[in-house]
């Protein structure tokens, strides 16, 4: 099984606010983060398939930038994540974001025959969230 890797970059802010605490709550889970703040996100998309020897690969990376970027980059880029119709009903955690983004692309991807292998959201260069299909 062959697997390919395409980095993608978006600017956004949001807040960490949990809708089901209180004040005092969302304080102790967030601190700081539940004021408004943003981050250069860092996304990673992985693939996997087997490489057709005819052609010499199993994904043409263009559409999967393609699809990325209208259903995730685009949308996200320079934007108050928490007021997006993606992220809707989100406290908008690394974790629930890259959810919701394996969400938005998996489906559309399988129709253009590839297989989502894992999804990487970085908020830092340090802090990161993983969601692989195991």
């Amino acid at each position: 099984m062959m697997y390919l890797t395409r980095r993608f970059g978006f600017s956004s802010s949001h807040r960490l606010h949990a809708p089901g605490l209180d004040a005092q709550g969302n304080s102790c889970a967030f601190g700081v983060c539940q004021n408004m703040h943003g981050h250069n996100y860092k996304l990673e998309v992985t693939v996997r398939g087997k490489v057709d020897p005819h052609t010499g690969f199993f994904c043409n990376v263009m559409d999967l930038v393609a699809l990325v970027d209208r259903l995730v980059v685009k949308p996200s880029d320079h934007q108050y994540l928490n007021d997006l119709p993606l992220y809707q009903g989100l406290t908008t955690t690394m974790e629930n974001l890259t959810s919701r983004i394996w969400a938005a692309i998996d489906a559309p991807l399988r129709d253009l025959g590839i297989e989502l292998y894992e999804v990487q959201l970085g908020e830092t260069d340090d802090h990161w969230a993983r969601l692989r299909r195991e």
